[in-house]
């Protein structure tokens, strides 16, 4: 998996933080990371995005500076994760993108805190994954008590995998559903009541 991380870099520490914590992440877990931000630039022929599996913006700075790409990445299907600090005002440029249908599903914008910037990342590599550019948002409020046991293993998971209990819930009730024939069979089959 290879992805474009584009960034301006501004000389403020937390930026730069941000930046590495980004970068860090995603070579961590396997992914081929090319950036604006490294010292030997991507050249036009890494650029092109017929070889890139996402786009991913942290856009502290102006959305002109990235317009290139998002156009580049949105001519060719890729997903773009645009990310914004929390409390940023939403820039004007991009609430066409936000506003059709179409474009939106492969524009994905999020608000960003040092808390929830890697549950983000990770949801970013799930789509690009599986190729599902909208994942269900949970609504469905569910209270379940575990054993100590129980919450050991899920917090030595959650942490292995650097996502929330409650994401690695979701992931793994998730693939069972995918992995069970007989549940699948059964979606697929309509019931016809008699009448």
């Amino acid at each position: 998996m290879k992805v474009y991380f584009y960034s301006k870099e501004e000389g403020k520490v937390d930026q730069k933080n941000i930046h590495e914590k980004i970068i860090k992440f995603f070579k961590e877990n396997g992914v081929i990371v090319l950036s604006n931000l490294e010292s030997r630039p991507a050249t036009a022929e890494q650029l092109s995005f017929e070889n890139m599996d996402g786009l991913v913006i942290e856009g502290q700075s102006s959305v002109t500076d990235a317009g290139y790409l998002i156009a580049l990445a949105l001519a060719q299907r890729k997903p773009i994760l645009y990310l914004l600090p929390k409390g940023t005002l939403f820039p004007d440029q991009l609430r066409s993108l936000q506003e059709n249908k179409s474009l939106k599903k492969s524009f994905l914008l999020h608000y960003y805190s040092e808390r929830t910037l890697v549950n983000f990342l990770v949801d970013f590599i799930d789509i690009i994954e599986t190729g599902e550019l909208r994942r269900e948002v949970p609504t469905v409020k569910f209270t379940l008590r575990f054993t100590p046991r129980a919450d050991r293993f899920l917090t030595w998971k959650s942490r292995q995998q650097k996502i929330s209990k409650a994401d690695l819930l979701r992931k793994m009730i998730d693939e069972a559903i995918k992995s069970d024939e007989e549940y699948q069979k059964h979606l697929r089959i309509p019931k016809i009541e008699k009448e």
